[in-house]
């Protein structure tokens, strides 16, 4: 039986991967978490190795957040190394990614390659840079900067992606939405994911088990209205009208006798910066994750939030849920969120 590694470093690249593994039963799934602060616990690492149903014959962690230049170099050799022992035992046929761009994923496609093991790329939909692409991918800095650094420190195998998706180590894009991918993915071969591998029993299973670790029940979400997800705090700090058009949408659903829950961003280092908590909102643990709240929400909730790969997952894993977003005015945004049924609102309105 072939092997199959898949790279995960946030919930959804989890999610993703394991919807993936579980339609994929002729080959062995194995996940390997990246790009996390080095010696932090990593609950998600635990609680997947706790996971029942699993669709991953092994799971295993490689930090990759380093603090200083010469640290990160010398740490990431031993990275590289470490993916190496891993890549000679799996000899993986295929390779998956929701990030083309991570050194792992490149130095590991690189590997097996040496290896002989002739590996297929696969990119799983990340969401936003998906259909909108990255602009910054084109730009100097990226392409030539960026680029050279990276050649020069590590290898003349990097390959810098013209958007999140699109580089050479890529051969399959795995999609929700495969008539609107970026047409800088379109030469790819298409395996467009299915909304079902995700409201599977075992993936059910997932997202009680990440709920309960951070004090959450199912019940909990029984009877919510309006469900609010937000951003990092930097934005807020930077937009001092945020603040102001949150509380306005709060007060407004909760006159009109809604039930409101709000979820922080995880990495935010206050627990309530817009002071919500006062407003009589259900103030959820800003550590559980979207993906495992989602399948819980009743048909009739509303989903309010920044565009975001949140919005685009809630779009499609839940097509009966009315979703709001807040866009810029950039208008590739808006022509997505358009096409996808998203209802977009301009800041201040």
């Amino acid at each position: 039986m072939a092997n199959s590694v898949y790279f995960a470093s946030t919930t959804l690249h989890l999610y993703t991967a394991a919807a993936i593994a579980a339609g994929r039963p002729d080959e062995s799934a194995h996940l390997i978490f990246i790009d996390q602060p080095e010696n932090k616990p990593y609950s998600l690492y635990d609680l997947v190795r706790n996971w029942p149903e699993s669709p991953f014959a092994s799971v295993s962690l490689f930090y990759g957040r380093f603090p200083g230049l010469m640290n990160k170099l010398r740490k990431r050799r031993l990275l590289f190394a470490a993916l190496q022992n891993k890549l000679a035992e799996l000899r993986p046929r295929h390779i998956f990614t929701g990030n083309d761009r991570r050194i792992e994923f490149q130095f590991s496609m690189h590997a097996a390659t040496v290896l002989g093991c002739q590996p297929v790329g696969h990119y799983m939909d990340e969401g936003v840079f998906t259909y909108v692409g990255r602009k910054a991918s084109a730009s100097f800095s990226d392409m030539v900067i960026d680029n050279g650094m990276k050649k020069i420190s590590y290898g003349l195998w990097w390959k810098n992606p013209p958007t999140v998706g699109g580089s050479g180590w890529i051969n399959c894009v795995h999609p929700a939405f495969p008539e609107l991918i970026h047409p800088l993915l379109r030469s790819k071969q298409i395996v467009p994911l299915e909304a079902s591998s995700f409201s599977s029993q075992a993936m059910l299973k997932l997202s009680e088990m990440i709920m309960q670790e951070n004090g959450v029940q199912p019940v909990t979400l029984e009877g919510v209205d309006t469900f609010v997800t937000l951003p990092h705090e930097s934005l807020f700090e930077r937009d001092p009208t945020y603040k102001e058009r949150i509380l306005s949408i709060v007060r407004q659903h909760s006159a009109q006798g809604k039930r409101v829950a709000v979820k922080y961003h995880p990495r935010n280092k206050h627990p309530d910066p817009l002071s919500l908590n006062a407003e009589g909102v259900d103030l959820l643990p800003s550590k559980v994750s979207f993906e495992a709240l989602l399948p819980y929400l009743s048909d009739n909730c509303e989903v309010w939030g920044d565009l975001s790969s949140t919005m685009i997952m809630a779009r499609w894993l839940r097509p009966s849920l009315k979703v709001t977003a807040f866009t810029s005015g950039n208008a590739d945004f808006s022509k997505l969120l358009s096409k996808i049924g998203i209802i977009s609102v301009k800041p201040g309105t």
